[in-house]
């Protein structure tokens, strides 16, 4: 037993540890974010994207949504499927410099509250319309939906390329 547990604790270490690396490589200027959500009754949002995975003998099912609302940075993630893994959302804020946009904040928000519960994270976020930390205006925010197993993760941060960026502007 105490070999399993051991076992597990490397594995989760290498999972871990292997996307801080890839997450830090593209250079955002506040540490990564890990918040665990709060149980909400309001589902959905501005913009969501879902999560659909194969199950043997069922077929395809959503197994995980996540949603933002701008208007209080409001991340809302919905365990889809009760299998034991685990649904979060990683999200990236990006502001502009003046002539470049510049990787900022980035994290998860991460739903431990089992299926079908929507959990939700409220964060912060510079508006497009205001001066940012680089006194010049633009926000932009991408994220994708995931679910968390004991040996491996349904997306990476590198997949996040492929979401569409938010114009975080209220």
């Amino acid at each position: 037993m105490k070999r399993m547990i051991t076992i597990a604790a490397v594995i989760i270490a290498v999972l871990i540890g292997g996307q801080g690396q890839a997450l830090a490589a593209a250079g955002f200027v506040k540490p990564f974010e890990d918040d665990i959500s709060t149980i909400t009754y309001e589902t959905g949002g501005e913009y969501c994207t879902e999560q659909w995975n194969v199950v043997p003998e069922v077929g395809y099912i959503m197994t995980a949504k996540g949603c933002f609302t701008r208007h209080g940075d409001v991340w809302r993630v919905q365990d889809g499927f009760a299998e034991g893994g685990q649904t979060f959302i990683y999200w990236e804020n990006w502001l502009w410099n003046g002539s470049s946009w510049q990787p900022f904040r980035h994290g998860w928000c991460n739903n431990d509250l089992g299926a079908p519960h929507w959990g939700t994270c409220n964060k912060d976020y510079y508006e497009s319309s205001s001066a940012n930390y680089y006194n010049h205006k633009g926000s932009k925010i991408r994220f994708q939906v995931c679910r968390r197993y004991v040996v491996a993760n349904s997306c990476n941060p590198g997949s996040i390329e492929e979401a569409p960026w938010i114009n975080n502007n209220v």
